[in-house]
């Protein structure tokens, strides 16, 4: 299969800057899902341990990236491939900004810089047995935001375990039912909520209004959720193409208070259920 040109800087990107220190984002005292994951990054991907694969990915692993070969194999290929490259400094700042666990999934949104460019990225990974099963994730280039107070990947990091899990889940499921539905979504958002979204800034419509956009059609997929952070995985078709969606919601008093998000383009020739 063709890899694209976007997908190829983007594995590179995200097997390169992972920093030798992972935040720990360790909430509980014994081995989480979220844990394993960042371990994952810190000692597979940064350290490039690929004798310690069997320890983290099973045989069948399950790839959702069409361009990265399926099977324990596909990683050991990358891995083997970043040793020929020089080793990440170690003063190298983390790309690792925010860590979800729900249940088996754990999502990471990761802000990375290679060769000048810089990217958002979401990977999503299915665990089980303390084993990483599955995978999927979206890359979106992102613009020179020097010198901007609100950025794509900025803003709150730290989870809120006190907060209700159920409760925030269910505001934005509501939400998005809102806007399936066609209808106004206004009454979820906070009236000082903060957008990441570049693209939601500049259409001047606010999120509800952005996310039901006519020609916008969208079908959900996944719903994950930890303490004040909900994680949305989705497709949208516009003009005729379709696109991998994930959307970050913080949520405090029942509302949506900040925003953030990662699209990509579905390549030609592959098929968009293969994505998810």
């Amino acid at each position: 299969m063709k890899i694209t040109q976007i997908f190829t800087l983007g594995i590179c990107c995200i097997f390169t800057c992972i920093a030798r220190e992972a935040k720990s984002y360790i909430y509980m005292d014994t081995i989480t899902n979220k844990q394993k994951v960042l371990s994952f990054y810190k000692q597979i991907v940064g350290q490039r341990k690929t004798e310690l694969i069997p320890e983290f990915i099973v045989e069948d692993y399950k790839q959702h990236n069409p361009t990265v070969k399926q099977g324990r194999a596909g990683i050991t290929e990358m891995i083997n491939y970043l040793k020929t490259l020089p080793p990440t400094p170690q003063s190298a700042k983390s790309p690792i900004v925010r860590a979800i666990q729900d249940g088996d999934l754990v999502v990471i949104h990761l802000d990375v810089s290679f060769m000048g460019k810089r990217m958002a990225v979401i990977d999503l990974f299915k665990l089980k047995n303390g084993m990483l099963t599955e995978h999927w994730d979206a890359i979106q280039p992102l613009p020179d935001e020097n010198g901007k107070t609100i950025t794509a990947t900025n803003g709150t990091t730290e989870i809120d375990h006190n907060a209700s899990v159920e409760n925030s889940g269910l505001v934005v499921d509501q939400f998005y039912k809102t806007i399936v539905n066609k209808q106004p979504g206004t009454r979820f958002i906070d009236s000082a909520y903060v957008e990441h979204d570049a693209s939601v800034i500049a259409s001047g419509v606010g999120l509800a209004g952005y996310l039901s956009e006519p020609n916008r059609s969208v079908k959900i997929h996944r719903l994950i959720a930890e303490g004040d952070f909900v994680v949305v995985q989705s497709q949208f078709n516009k003009s005729g193409k379709t696109f991998v969606f994930y959307e970050i919601f913080r949520v405090y008093n029942d509302k949506i208070a900040e925003h953030w998000s990662v699209e990509q383009a579905v390549p030609d020739g592959v098929k968009a259920e293969d994505m998810f």
